[in-house]
Order: C-alpha cells, then sequence, then structure tokens
C-alpha cells in the first residue's frame, strides 16, 4: 500500500479556488486580486468591452463597464461593471473579432453586476430568480402529483406518463398538461 512519506499529511495542503460562478457574492477587492485582462475589445469615454480572465480558475468573463457623471449627485463620477460568463468557444470567437455582446440587448444569461453594498452580485436580466423558478416547479410537481393521485390510476404506464410530464417541464419543453 503506498503511504505517505513519514511525517506528511496525506490530505491535500491547498484548497481548490472557488469559482466567481459558485459564489452569491464576490467583493471588490476579491475581483481586483483574481481579474486580469487579456484584450481590450472596444473603448470610449463612455464604456470598454474587454475579455478578462479569473486569475485563480481560469474562467473567462465579458467585462463590460460604463462611466457616467451623475449631474444631479452634484457631478460625481460613477463606474458600472458587468462581467458575464464566457464558454471558451466565446473567448476564441470574440478575440478574433466575432461581434461583440452589446449590453443589455445580448446579455441573456446570468452575470455579475457590481451594486452599492461594495460587491459584485449574480443578476438574471430574465427578472425570475433561481428561488422563483423552484417554487414554480415545486407548485408544478405538487399539482400533477395530486393529480395523479385523484385519478388512481397508480399502473406503471400511468407513472411513467407522470413521470415524463415532470421531466419534460423540467427540460423546458412542455407541453405539461395532463393525460
Amino acid at each position: 500500500m503506498n503511504e505517505p512519506p513519514e511525517g506528511r499529511d496525506s490530505s491535500p495542503s491547498a484548497s481548490l479556488p472557488l469559482s466567481f460562478r459558485h459564489m452569491g457574492f464576490a467583493t471588490q477587492e476579491e475581483l481586483t486580486r483574481r481579474i486580469e485582462a487579456v484584450k481590450v475589445l472596444s473603448q470610449s469615454d463612455q464604456e470598454m468591452y474587454r475579455i478578462v480572465k479569473d486569475r485563480d480558475t481560469g474562467d473567462h468573463f465579458l467585462h463590460f463597464a460604463v462611466y457616467h457623471l451623475n449631474v444631479a449627485g452634484g457631478g460625481a463620477e460613477e463606474e458600472y461593471h458587468h462581467l458575464l460568463p464566457l464558454e471558451h468557444d466565446d473567448v476564441i470567437a470574440l478575440a478574433l473579432g466575432a461581434s461583440l455582446y452589446e449590453y443589455p440587448s445580448d446579455w441573456k444569461r446570468t452575470y455579475l453586476r457590481n451594486g452599492p453594498s461594495g460587491g459584485f452580485v449574480w443578476y438574471d436580466p430574465s427578472g425570475t430568480t433561481e428561488e422563483e423558478r423552484s417554487r414554480e416547479t415545486e407548485a408544478f410537481i405538487r399539482s400533477q402529483l395530486l393529480a395523479f393521485r385523484k385519478r388512481g390510476a397508480l399502473d406503471a404506464e400511468n407513472v411513467r406518463r407522470l413521470l415524463d410530464r415532470i421531466d419534460r417541464h423540467l427540460d423546458g419543453e412542455g407541453p405539461e398538461g395532463s393525460d
């Protein structure tokens, strides 16, 4: 049996870095420490698009920054930052000159954005949160189970149809009506 050398622990000594994708909140300090610019894609006095990379995990993001002069707030300069997670193919395509994901029209999936609390939170542009989707799914499954129980047909074929309806709903395929 392979034993660790004397005086050495067999457990890993360092934990793996946690991806921003798995954090509910990321501090500005943590982002500043971990994010590095890969390529500026577009820049003006008011906004900037660039590809950035998380040094710790290798995750890539499209960073959109907008600079705003708040006239109503006494002329204070404000910055808003948004980080859209990118897949590997997206990074390559953008680096080679593919069309930008214009904010906000092309930002259809969840992304990080800075807020008044001094850090970044995940924002879902569809308007539904994970919690809302979970409640909707729970209600759908509950209604299907109650209807199934009320029908009283508990044979294998009807159980299969019930599970198929639930699977279609979870996969977003519909239709979800009862048989």
